[in-house]
């Protein structure tokens, strides 16, 4: 006989914690399965980094309070304790691939002073740690190494959850926290009314001993191996564990080794030490038409494309269970009960940031080539709006480019009629191979 609660939260991630956590904290019984022994265990890469204020993102403008240690969300009315660690940057630099000019995005100088807006990484193993210990401390039953193997609707009101190892729960609801590879949302046939796009795998590394100016900075671009590799993209920013350390995203071992010792950004890595690696597949699809079926609440990557972030899994996951909340108390334990999610995440999320929009930024330095990327980023002078908000930076540099285009006609035709057709569905046209490569769970 299946084990009744109000709610079932699967997936013990920033989402999943947040939703069990205030749900339990709103009187519900929850119970909330993980695949993991140790939910604040973070063995996947992820950046580790909190999207600061300086634009609006999900409608948001989300900033961290030093002082109370709370990650505060002002527009939707709520506060997320964090305890632990955390390393400030400054602005985002994009290289050009002569490791020289670069496309600035906010003013490091001026933020460093503590005139401007700061971005930080944060130490994720804390946050889940913090969450995870609310959760238990509001009542949350939690089941750990557990594999969810069906979800289906049950008597007409409830979703019964079952697991590998034998387990039977039954929920009024079920909330689908479980990531961007979501098992509950091909369970459920979610993914049949989505578009597939792509699957990536990712590497990044831990390292120590890089030297480069204004150090607190994210950094991204292309580096190019004529004898092989190719096109090699790197990603590198702070790293929350120590002074000295950087998080890299480069892509696989042979990547790094060409990008640190062979390209024109070695002289950055003259003794680096790699501390430890970190690696992930994600497998993306177009955002779901609406968050929910037959009772099941998604938050997240598990609906989104991906690029939800920390901020847009700590929002979903509270506003969710908030909804649950309210369907429960006001005894309507159906899609009806919970349309101020559905309404907020239409409205915050699709309706806010369309996902082509991320695909410009991810296909934008990977159009051009590495002459044409030099040229590029030479003209660019002047310092861009801060943002780390990835809907909207390929915007800002087809926006700063603008008063170069006469220029670049005149200069570069083949380049100006790059620019000219590039848009969301040069990206999708871009992203084809990827997409030929992927293999969609259905």
């Amino acid at each position: 006989m299946a084990r009744t609660y109000d709610v079932i939260v699967v997936g013990g991630g920033t989402s999943g914690l947040e939703a069990a956590k205030t749900a339990a904290q709103a009187g519900l019984r929850v119970a909330l399965l993980e695949r993991k022994s140790d939910p604040a265990k973070v063995q996947r890469s992820c950046a580790q980094m909190f999207l600061m204020n300086m634009d609006s993102f999900y409608n948001e403008h989300m900033y961290f309070c030093e002082r109370t240690q709370k990650w505060v969300f002002p527009v939707n009315n709520f506060s997320v304790t964090y305890t632990g660690g955390y390393r400030k940057f400054y602005a985002c630099h994009f290289i050009a691939p002569n490791a020289r000019d670069r496309i600035e995005i906010g003013d490091y100088e001026s933020n460093a002073s503590g005139q401007g807006v700061a971005a930080c990484v944060f130490n994720k193993n804390d946050l889940l740690r913090g969450l995870f210990d609310e959760g238990r401390h509001a009542g949350v039953d939690y089941f750990l190494e557990r594999n969810v193997t069906a979800v289906f609707p049950h008597s007409g009101r409830c979703v019964e959850v079952k697991t590998a190892e034998g387990d039977r729960l039954a929920g009024t609801f079920c909330i689908a926290a479980d990531g961007i590879n979501s098992r509950i949302a091909r369970l459920t046939g979610m993914n049949r009314q989505r578009i597939f796009l792509f699957t990536a795998g990712s590497v990044s590394y831990y390292i120590t001993g890089v030297q480069f100016d204004r150090s607190e900075v994210i950094c991204m671009g292309n580096a190019y191996d004529h004898n092989g590799l190719g096109m090699v993209h790197f990603c590198m920013l702070p790293s929350v564990y120590r002074d000295d350390e950087y998080w890299l995203y480069i892509g696989g071992d042979e990547k790094l080794d060409f990008f640190t010792r062979r390209s024109a950004f070695s002289h950055w890595f003259k003794n680096i030490e790699i501390t430890h690696k970190r690696s992930a597949v994600i497998t993306a699809w177009s955002p779901t038409p609406e968050p929910f079926k037959d009772n099941v609440v998604f938050v997240g990557d598990s609906c989104w494309f991906a690029e939800a972030e920390n901020t847009g899994a700590l929002l979903s996951g509270h506003r969710a269970a908030l909804a649950v909340a309210e369907a429960l108390h006001r005894g309507m334990p159906n899609r009806k009960g919970v349309m101020n999610y559905l309404t907020w995440w239409k409205r915050n999320w699709p309706e806010t940031h369309d996902y082509k929009s991320f695909l410009c930024y991810a296909v934008f330095f990977k159009l051009f080539d590495e002459d044409e990327l030099n040229y590029l980023h030479a003209l660019i002078r002047h310092k861009l709006p801060w943002s780390l908000n990835p809907f909207n930076l390929a915007g800002h540099i087809m926006h700063a480019l603008k008063p170069h285009r006469e220029r670049i006609r005149r200069e570069r035709p083949a380049l100006a009629r790059k620019l000219d057709r590039f848009g969301p569905e040069t990206s999708i046209a871009l992203m084809k191979p990827a997409t030929r490569l992927g293999f969609p769970a259905l």
